[in-house]
This record gives structure tokens, C-alpha cells and sequence, in this order.
């Protein structure tokens, strides 16, 4: 399993697009692709994450950025411009989100069972 790094206080953006399950996988991978070549030098991105349905008939991005304005600059930037232009017809639901708390494993050698309610 993947995982990244739950950072408190980060900007997310979450897109989900409806994609025919025969072209999801191929899209999830070109869409992974543009983040890795061209999103993620852009300064406030901290990380992407991005997901297939298990019916395949969705593709979902997860951005965090530090800060809302970091989000918007990648936007009005030529990478920015690129991706809408490149996504043209996708007319992803997008979501912004606040995180209320991140929930990670416990330590190692922590049993990880539930705590004992005080008497």
C-alpha cells in the first residue's frame, strides 16, 4: 500500500470524474503522469494521490497545496491552462476540503487496542 504523509492545514482539492471503465485506467495513468512531469515543481504542492474506482467507472484526484493561493496560482499558470485544456470534456465534481484530523498507525510497540474507560 501507498501512502503519503497527512499534512494538518493543507489545501485540498478533490476531482472526481466519471470515465468509461474501458478508458479509466489509461486516463488515471495519464492524469498520474501530467502530476508527476509538470504539477508537483509548482511552489504549495505537498502531494497527489490519484484513485480508480473499483468499478472503474470513476477516477478520483486527491491534491494537497499549503495554502488556497498556491492552488490558485498553479491554476492560472501555463500548467494550469494546459490541464483544463487537456481535461476539456472530462467535467470533473470538484470538492474543496478541510481536514478535521488525520488518523495514522499507532507507534510500533503499541498494541494499537482500544483504550480502558476510567471507572
Amino acid at each position: 500500500m501507498k501512502a503519503l504523509p497527512v499534512h494538518e492545514g493543507a489545501f485540498s482539492v478533490l476531482l472526481i470524474f466519471d470515465c468509461p471503465p474501458g478508458e479509466s485506467e489509461r486516463f488515471a495513468n495519464e492524469l498520474s503522469d501530467f502530476i508527476e512531469r509538470r504539477v508537483r515543481y509548482h511552489p504549495g504542492f505537498l502531494s497527489a494521490l490519484v484513485y480508480l474506482s473499483e468499478d472503474a467507472a470513476k477516477v478520483v484526484e486527491l491534491f494537497q497545496w499549503a495554502r488556497s493561493e498556491d492552488w490558485e496560482r498553479y491554476r492560472a499558470s501555463a500548467d494550469g491552462r494546459d490541464a483544463v485544456q487537456w481535461l476539456t470534456g472530462h467535467h470533473p465534481a470538484i470538492q474543496y476540503l478541510e481536514l478535521v484530523r488525520g488518523v495514522v498507525n499507532p507507534p510500533p510497540g503499541d498494541s494499537g487496542s482500544w483504550p480502558t474507560p476510567d471507572p
